[in-house]
């Protein structure tokens, strides 16, 4: 395997999560996050959401481009080699554009495919292309697709292990192409048509660092478990994303890892640690055979009860906070679901560990809306505005637990502005059930319908641009937190949101 840095991308470093993607998404009002953090408002989270970011190839940005390229079907797709030298390329009409790309690939190769188009400085400018890249077999079926990568960002990243040997085709098309204007941001926003693609080929038994992990059986049980690996940024301020390649060799395989985060650098709020599948199984994702169905993580020192459960094939993730250093190993089974085996029964996993923005402080006195916890975490937000994001708990009791923070409303804030709430806990391997977050007034009063939401296991929590209120009693607003009955097969009783303010568009 080559260096990790291909194309100018990093390519196995995480992409902090920034700009809600193509989907419907209005433009300055942001979705839910992938590991890393929950989706902040406004398109875009902490600086802090994941311990490393992207770099980008630097695309021109002329207005125009190629009206004459000749790779628009199959029949005319360009060459491009596994691990060779990037594409660069234009999308013109940008909305209807659509270049082909041809490659020869050996059955178990597990490739990463890398679109760039996006500006290294915002991920999510309207002004540059939101690409999808689809894969192809011999025959032009599409049997895998990605949109926007689970790190966050616009620029597509695909992982997929080629499941025969033989010709494939790369399709590569701007969100609206793809598909629909009624699902992307308007394409006649786009300015700069250019983009760049490559191939590059993941194989963990070359790497020379410690981010790729292939599983090898046996790995079925406790005593089995693969240990997980940390490659450090060459500054030390935080890793790279670990990823871990993985497959179902039988209908009842269970494959089981295990990892210690590095106690080093210190964050001031603690760690979380996350486990997203790169995409959904299918050919509208992955392009695998099968679905994760299940992801465990036990303390290594009690394997009775997990301490967090997470569904992927439902949208779920890991993201739990977690102790660090050597005394602290976990142990991580990765499950499928009862059936028989595909074709191609693969899996990818992004690990990473990740800063904590803000910690729940005053869980003692926080349970009422007369003493809300203030002097959240915040950041500012691109499109203007302010986010507080904080990580917490509801403990178990006789009386449900329930949280209250206060956020503070910009001075120059007024009734055009909007407020939003994006919260996980059951989605992100909590035990917390019928997890609800409701917005009041300052001074702790219901503002009505549209400012609560409830987390089910199928369903984000998010509060997407309710109105502020034209006076905020005491120039703020309460959030409430609480949450149902927890689940008893699972121990953790986490929470992570980010709140925001945002201007009108």
């Amino acid at each position: 395997m080559r260096s990790i840095h291909f194309l100018g991308f990093l390519v196995l470093g995480t992409v902090a999560a920034t700009a809600a993607g193509c989907g419907g998404d209005d433009e300055g009002v942001g979705g839910q996050g992938g590991a890393g953090g929950a989706g902040g408002a406004g398109g875009a989270t902490s600086s802090s959401t994941s311990s490393s970011t992207s770099s980008s190839v630097t695309t021109s940005t002329s207005s125009g481009g190629d009206e004459t390229d000749q790779n628009d079907s199959i029949e005319t797709a360009e060459s491009i080699e596994i691990d060779g030298d990037a594409v660069q390329a234009t999308l013109e009409p940008i909305d209807a554009d659509q270049d082909f790309y041809s490659f020869t690939g050996t059955k178990g190769q597990v490739l990463y495919i890398l679109t760039d188009a996006k500006p290294e400085e915002n991920e999510g400018d309207p002004t540059y292309p939101d690409l999808v890249v689809s894969l192809l077999d011999a025959q032009g079926t599409q049997i895998a697709r990605n949109d926007d990568p689970p790190q966050g960002g616009n620029d597509s990243r695909l992982i997929t292990v080629l499941p025969a040997d033989g010709d494939y085709y790369l399709l590569v098309e701007e969100c609206t192409s793809a598909l629909g204007p009624s699902n992307c941001a308007p394409a006649e926003n786009i300015e700069n048509f250019d983009y760049a693609l490559g191939i590059t080929l993941l194989d963990p038994a070359a790497a020379e660092d410690d981010s790729l992990v292939g599983e090898t059986e046996p790995n079925d049980e406790a005593a089995q478990a693969l240990p997980l690996h940390y490659e450090a940024l060459e500054d030390e301020t935080g890793y790279y994303t670990t990823f871990v390649i993985g497959g179902f060799g039988t209908a009842t395989d269970v494959d089981v890892y295990s990892f210690t985060l590095p106690e080093t650098p210190a964050a001031e709020s603690g760690l979380r640690a996350t486990f997203v599948t790169s995409a959904p199984a299918g050919a509208e994702g992955s392009g695998s055979t099968v679905d994760v169905s299940e992801i465990t993580v036990f303390d290594a020192a009690d394997l009775t009860t997990p301490y967090a459960k997470a569904d992927p094939s439902k949208g779920g993730s890991i993201e739990v906070p977690v102790k660090v250093g050597e005394a602290a190993e976990y142990l991580v089974f990765v499950k499928r679901p009862q059936g028989d085996v595909g074709a191609n029964d693969f899996y990818v996993l992004l690990h990473n560990r990740v800063a904590i923005d803000g910690l729940e402080a005053q869980d003692l006195t926080n349970n009422l809306a007369t003493t809300p916890e203030g002097d959240l975490s915040s950041f500012e937000l691109s499109g203007g505005g302010i986010a507080y994001a904080v990580d917490g708990q509801l403990a178990d009791g006789v009386t449900p637990d329930t949280d209250h923070f206060a956020l503070p409303v910009p001075e120059d804030a007024d009734e055009t502005w909007k407020v939003s709430a994006f919260c996980a806990a059951q989605r992100h391997g909590s035990g917390l059930r019928e997890f609800t977050v409701t917005l009041l007034n300052g001074d702790g009063t219901e503002l009505g319908e549209g400012y609560t939401a409830t987390e089910t296991e199928t369903a984000d929590l998010a509060i997407v641009g309710a109105d502020l209120p034209a006076s905020p009693a005491e120039g703020r607003l309460l959030v409430k937190v609480s949450a149902g009955t927890p689940a008893e097969d699972v121990t953790s009783r986490s929470y992570d949101c980010t709140f925001g303010y945002l201007p009108a568009p």
